[in-house]
């Protein structure tokens, strides 16, 4: 994942909130309508474990609307049945408000007061035979691991119907913790808690040892290290692949909490790396460029920082599909996303990949059919 990734407004309940929902808002219908394709009764199920209000008080819509609204758009093809859970008694009475406008539109809308762990027998239930993406996104620490692997290994190495998560994991809290544990302070409260989240203590020496190597001396290395061994051992025991995103408040600042991916599916890394960049662009324009303009510029530095960025995205991306080209042959996008992107991942969408692509069959460097509407399926050799 390019370190770049990020989000944020300069209000801070904003700053955490306009990345991963401008995701959310491009990856939950694609996954609704996609999945649901794939099965008889085309029905696909989303799940917010940590739905709050649903909406915010100037009528903008959050992450539980977001997934309502993905909803309602995939009606005529697809039947998206909606699940939203909330712990406080009183986000839930507002998060109830919501789903009702939206249930007497005709869409299946369950609300749940509580916490997601106690609601995870009925939302398997639900989705039961059908394809399940969870958003879970706590003001905190995230559900124990015990927990999200017993939800995620439903069908384990089974593709169909998938299963998908997109999980906050708070690099705040996991800076917290591991500089109690610096200051050898055992007995916090924070240490059984992230024992708990990472599925033992292996984090604490994972995260002591990159604070030790870090050449700024901080903690981000710290979280940065700990959440990508754990999004690796939770994908491995659920067999699923997995993506790290960084989230923050300003170009330039520490994550404020990283989004992990999981899924079983190329096509899900794919277009969750496109939704990731459309989010990053939609930031940008908000924070603008990372360093003030000069007094009395004459043109727009964020748009010359973004064409810059897109060349060097543009230019990634070519080197990346003449290696694969010389090691595989022939290949589909889709089949290696990751590789296809590079560092490039999360910042450049299908956009780029596409003018990437069309430069090289221009110039006969390597053959790609690019006939295909959709740039993942676009076949080389």
């Amino acid at each position: 994942m390019a370190k770049g990734t990020a989000a944020g407004l300069l209000n801070d309940q904003q700053a955490q909130s306009v990345f991963k929902h401008a995701l959310l808002r491009g990856y939950a219908l694609p996954f609704s309508v996609m999945t649901a394709s794939k099965i008889p009764d085309k029905r696909a199920v989303l799940v917010d474990g940590y739905a709050g209000r649903g909406r915010y008080d100037d009528d903008t819509a959050a992450s539980a609307e977001l997934l309502l609204q993905a909803a309602a758009h995939a009606r005529s093809s697809t039947q998206v049945d909606v699940v939203l859970v909330e712990r406080r008694r009183s986000d839930y009475r507002r998060l109830s408000e919501v789903a009702v406008e939206y249930r007497q539109t005709g869409l299946s809308v369950a609300t749940f007061h509580g916490k997601v762990q106690d609601h995870l027998t009925e939302i398997l239930a639900r989705a039961e035979s059908a394809p399940l993406f969870l958003f879970l996104d706590p003001c905190g620490a995230i559900l124990p691991f015990a927990e999200l692997h017993k939800l995620l290994r439903r069908a384990r190495g089974a593709r169909w119907p998938p299963t998908e998560v997109l999980l906050n994991f708070s690099a705040d809290f996991t800076r917290r913790a591991a500089g109690v544990i610096n200051k050898d302070l055992r007995d916090h409260a924070a240490v059984p808690m992230m024992d708990a989240v990472c599925g033992g203590p292996w984090w604490r020496q994972v995260a002591l040892d990159a604070h030790k190597t870090s050449q700024r001396g901080d903690w981000e290395s710290a979280a940065e290290a700990v959440v990508t061994e754990y999004a690796r051992r939770l994908g491995a025991a659920t067999g699923m692949k997995h993506v790290v995103v960084p989230v923050r408040r300003q170009l330039h600042h520490q994550p404020v909490y990283h989004l992990v991916f999981l899924t079983r599916s190329e096509y899900g890394i794919w277009v969750l790396g496109d939704s990731a960049a459309t989010a990053r662009r939609a930031w940008l324009d908000v924070v603008g460029p990372g360093n003030e303009p000069p007094e009395g510029t004459l043109f727009n530095l964020a748009e010359l920082q973004q064409d810059q960025e897109d060349q060097r995205a543009v230019e990634a991306i070519k080197r990346n599909l003449v290696k694969l080209a010389g090691r595989d042959g022939s290949f589909k996008l889709v089949q290696y996303p990751q590789a296809v992107l590079g560092e490039a991942y999360g910042l450049a969408g299908d956009g780029l990949v596409r003018r990437a692509g069309r430069e090289l069959h221009k110039a006969g460097t390597i053959q790609i059919d690019c006939t295909p509407k959709r740039v993942r399926d676009w076949r080389v050799g």
